[in-house]
């Protein structure tokens, strides 16, 4: 745990306290001899973090598993990231016959993996049945408008909402669209499916041994010559300069999430191809304001303050190397509702002015644990942030968990503070704002009854004029009783092999799909 003590620090001093509290990571030797590449039909993907967890849809995933999950199941829908559209993928088609009434027509001749059978609608009621019967994370994010659920045959189902729901294709077919199969999830369990899953997507799990997966071609998939590959396997390297190394001395294929001082030098190596993609994301503070009402950031003042002494552009530069785009606001470039990456907080914050602020608030200084995952870049962003508030005589104590210990705490709203990234999972202003700021978000910390009615009654209307303006109200009142912090907007950056053709990076962190990714000469 590390604690940074309140001082009067220039920027140049302010950055060397966050460097002084880090901690040193030993690089270990960590891989094999490289593999023979042969035909280069394989592709092996270096990613951050420890053991990959769960890899069912039905209970929740990190970013970590999300990204071999996509790859293992093919959602409902997908994304056309170019053009914030969705696109139709195992639902070929979906009509809205009345505000409550959805009808969804899924694609024939899909086939589960090893011998499961064909997917049918069966397979979708049962998966979304089971998201309810569970209360999993899905029920409070993408599946809370169900109100019933019909088969009309194997292809075609009606789904009544209990409210009018506008962006049901995008929220509710696509955050809850990986879909299990039914007779294979009965036949092996909860647990056993998710170690090693049935899905109808691009690749089957092979094997899935503490750091490491090994996934195989699905020979029934149903986009003809798809997919390209053979076999496809992802290493969990925790150390991101370590992955980088493993990427440089061919021992891995392909990387993502590399250290931003790395990302210069990698676009500098003539056999590597290094890919930077703005992110539907932020980096971001968040307060639970459900708990210790004694402390000091209660009162809005403070948090006003502590938004303030915030140096945006510090954070870009010294953690992501300009990989990032400064914001202080929920809704990114491009999504409805959007107005400007800075409503309030200036980019370099106003230090005289978060003092001001701290004064009128009463206080005169406090300590606070802040929690954040295992994520290396995030560790030394907290760090970075915990010298700036200093100056307002705010001491952060730093506590670093691992993905599954820091959501639990998170989730179950057991923390006072913390800091983290999120990636937002669908191109409609609801999943940026919803979950987060509503009493009832299952990622949320703040009670505010008009801030409720505001988020209700966006969601609800279908007309776009009229969601814009009440998206503009939310970000408003977000600003003014900053519930959270926002830091910036990360770009996703994936380096990989110079010979490796086809891959088409997203703008969500988990939607690196390798169904087209082959090499070349």
């Amino acid at each position: 745990m590390s604690i940074i003590r309140p001082g009067d620090l220039s920027r140049r001093k302010l950055l060397g306290a966050a460097a002084g509290v880090g901690t040193l990571i030993a690089a270990p030797s960590i891989m094999r001899p490289a593999l023979a590449q042969g035909t280069k039909r394989d592709l092996r993907v270096g990613l951050f973090g420890g053991d990959f967890g769960n890899l069912s849809p039905v209970a929740r995933y990190d970013i970590q598993g999300g990204l071999v999950m996509f790859n293992i199941f093919d959602g409902l829908v997908r994304i056309d990231f170019a053009n914030r559209k969705i696109m139709p993928w195992i639902a070929e088609s979906w009509t809205q016959t009345d505000p409550l009434t959805w009808r969804i027509k899924l694609r024939e001749g899909v086939k589960w993996h090893r011998d499961y059978g064909e997917m049918t609608v069966d397979d979708v009621i049962y998966t979304w049945n089971y998201h309810l019967q569970t209360k999993s994370f899905q029920v409070g994010t993408a599946l809370f408008p169900l109100d019933s659920m019909k088969a009309e045959g194997k292809y075609v189902m009606e789904v009544k909402t209990k409210q009018p729901f506008g962006p049901f294709p995008t929220v509710t077919m696509g955050y809850a669209g990986l879909i299990l199969s039914e007779r294979a999830h009965k036949e092996m369990g909860q647990q056993a499916y998710s170690a090693k899953p049935i899905g109808q997507g691009p690749f089957m799990v092979d094997s899935v041994r503490g750091n490491e997966v090994s996934l195989s071609k699905n020979p029934n998939y149903w986009r003809p010559g798809l997919p390209k590959l053979d076999k496809l396997s992802y290493i969990a390297i925790p150390d991101s300069s370590v992955r980088l190394q493993a990427l440089q001395r061919r021992e891995v294929d392909f990387i993502t999430h590399p250290d931003a001082k790395d990302v210069k030098v990698a676009r500098k190596d003539a056999s590597l191809v290094t890919r930077s993609t703005p992110g539907w994301n932020w980096d971001y503070q968040q307060f639970n304001l459900t708990v210790r009402p004694d402390l000091p950031y209660h009162n809005k003042l403070v948090r006003q303050a502590i938004s303030y002494a915030i140096d945006r552009e510090a954070i870009v530069q010294e953690i992501y190397e300009g990989e990032a785009t400064i914001t202080d606001n929920a809704i990114p470039a491009g999504y409805l509702g959007h107005r400007e990456n800075l409503m309030r907080y200036p980019k370099n914050g106003d230090l005289e002015k978060a003092k001001a602020l701290i004064a009128q608030a009463g206080v005169k200084g406090y300590e606070v644990e802040v929690i954040t995952s295992d994520k290396d870049w995030l560790r030394k962003e907290l760090e970075l942030v915990a010298a700036m508030v200093s100056q307002i005589g705010i001491n952060y104590k730093i506590r670093t968990l691992d993905i599954g210990g820091f959501n639990n705490l998170w989730l179950n709203r057991k923390y006072e503070q913390h800091l983290e990234d999120i990636t937002l999972v669908s191109p409609d202003p609801d999943s940026t704002v919803w979950w987060f700021l509503h009493s009832k978000g299952a990622s949320s910390g703040y009670v505010n009854p008009q801030m409720d009615m505001l988020l209700d009654g966006a969601r609800a209307e279908v007309d776009p004029s009229k969601r814009e303006t009440m998206y503009h109200q939310i970000v408003d009142r977000t600003l003014e009783e900053c519930p959270i912090i926002y830091h910036c907007n990360v770009n996703y950056v994936q380096v990989y092999d110079k010979r490796l053709t086809g891959f088409d990076p997203g703008n969500q962190e988990y939607a690196e799909y390798h169904d087209t990714t082959s090499w070349g000469a």
